[in-house]
């Protein structure tokens, strides 16, 4: 049975992403405010009433992840679409949400009051693992 390279990135995306996605369903983030007993918010809870650039970032990362979704799911009926464009789009797409996994997990800076769990540690571990995948991928060589 042979899987071209191009159904192989598209599926390690659209797993890496739904798992991303599914890590922004756990609780991500502690408000420990004094208004508050401390309570545990969801990755995708942007509007909880906490810090507007917190918000920002949580609902960029996870606007991104969904264009990646999206992008791979179209791409897998897209005959034409060559792999080295698929990679070329994948990794930049990747590489957006690499910084902005970045901001989420470094916001504890931006307000002291915002303690995160692992849940972010795991979603940059996720796109980290899905950008070289991308590379490794489209490096691999076709023995038929």
């Amino acid at each position: 049975m042979f899987i071209s390279k191009k159904k192989l990135m598209t599926f390690s995306s659209i797993v890496s992403s739904i798992i991303v996605i599914a890590l922004f369903g756990t609780p991500c983030y502690q408000y420990t405010g004094s208004i508050t007993r401390g309570d545990y918010y969801l990755g995708f809870d942007f509007g909880f009433g906490g810090n507007v650039i917190i918000e920002a970032f949580n609902a960029t990362l996870f606007g991104i992840i969904g264009v990646i979704l999206l992008f791979n799911v179209i791409a897998l009926f897209i005959e034409k679409l060559e792999e080295k464009k698929l990679v070329a789009i994948n990794s930049t797409l990747w590489v957006l949400a690499i910084g902005f996994s970045i901001c989420c997990l470094c916001c504890k800076f931006v307000n002291v009051s915002y303690n995160f769990t692992n849940s972010v540690i795991y979603i940059l571990l996720v796109t980290i693992i899905a950008l070289v995948l991308n590379f490794v991928i489209l490096l691999k060589n076709d023995e038929k």
